[in-house]
């Protein structure tokens, strides 16, 4: 009998030390093996990971037609975007104005926003300038004195017709600011929309994460995403708040490793700085 058990428990040792010397193959095996044995503590599956938000996505892309879904949740439903809007505001400017013409804001623009101290009634500067408050500060009386230029009705128009141009068919756009929870989208349609952002217009990424700009005659705007400085990697960003969209976020992340990008999206959340940060960790967990 003694023999037996000898023979059995060498068995079991070599079978152990293979399963700990055999290379993962793929990333479920490490959520398998990290689950059995413990060593990989921090992977959950996708529906161990809980968000709380309305709607969240995580794409990993190419930007050349490769596209594979991370994480989604509730991502073809339609909510409110509240200044998620402002990025294709900026499509439409960079497609429609020369960025060096001159806007002004008008009575109807510096009543956007009466927190703005910065911007006054009757202050003009360049559409580009405009941009960059914009996008930088999330600024509603820039975005409205940009869509005057040819008309807020006829802004909006073009922001609608370019969504439907792009396929996004579960987005309409109210205004140009979004301060209108008419202004609504899914998380899948703004990763569409954030791919033709870093193809087709670049520039608007690059205006996104700057920290903070000085512009003069106007002084100095910090963006409002507080995650710019504490997550690597950050290629755009916009943020979004009204009492009816809650809390929204749109980041992308460029993964240098794989020659890609994570488009991420939260919609709807009480904290959507902390709700991105447990979605990226997920993303970059799943994609490593």
């Amino acid at each position: 009998m003694s023999i037996v058990f000898l023979i059995f428990f060498a068995y079991m040792i070599s079978e152990v030390q293979w399963v700990l010397e055999y290379p993962l193959k793929s990333q479920s095996d490490a959520v398998f093996l990290g689950d059995v044995s413990g060593a990989l503590p921090n992977i959950q599956s996708v529906d161990e990971i809980e968000l709380n938000a309305e709607s969240a996505i995580s794409v990993k892309s190419d930007l050349q037609g490769f596209n594979k879904v991370i994480f989604e949740k509730d991502s073809d439903t339609e909510l409110p975007i509240a200044s998620l809007t402002k990025l294709m505001t900026a499509v439409v400017v960079f497609e429609n104005y020369n960025l060096s013409d001159i806007a002004v804001v008008s009575e109807i623009a510096d009543s956007q926003d009466l927190k703005e101290q910065n911007i006054k009634l009757g202050d003009t500067t360049t559409i580009k300038n405009f941009l960059y408050m914009m996008l930088v500060g999330s600024s509603n009386k820039s975005a409205r004195a940009l869509s005057e230029l040819v008309g807020e009705k006829k802004f909006v128009e073009l922001m609608n017709q370019k969504a439907k141009d792009l396929g996004l068919k579960n987005t309409f756009f109210a205004d140009p600011t979004g301060l209108s929870s008419e202004n609504v989208s899914t998380a899948s349609d703004l990763t569409k929309l954030a791919e033709y952002i870093l193809n087709s217009h670049p520039q608007i990424a690059d205006i996104s994460k700057i920290k903070e700009i000085y512009i003069p005659g106007f002084g100095n705007f910090i963006n409002t995403d507080q995650l710019l400085g504490e997550i690597p990697d950050i290629v755009c960003s916009k943020t979004g708040f009204t009492v009816a969209a809650k809390g929204c976020l749109l980041l992308i992340i460029n993964n240098p490793k794989n020659n890609n990008y994570l488009i991420n999206v939260i919609l709807g959340a009480d904290d959507r700085f902390s709700e991105m940060k447990k979605l990226i960790n997920y993303s970059n967990i799943m994609c490593n």
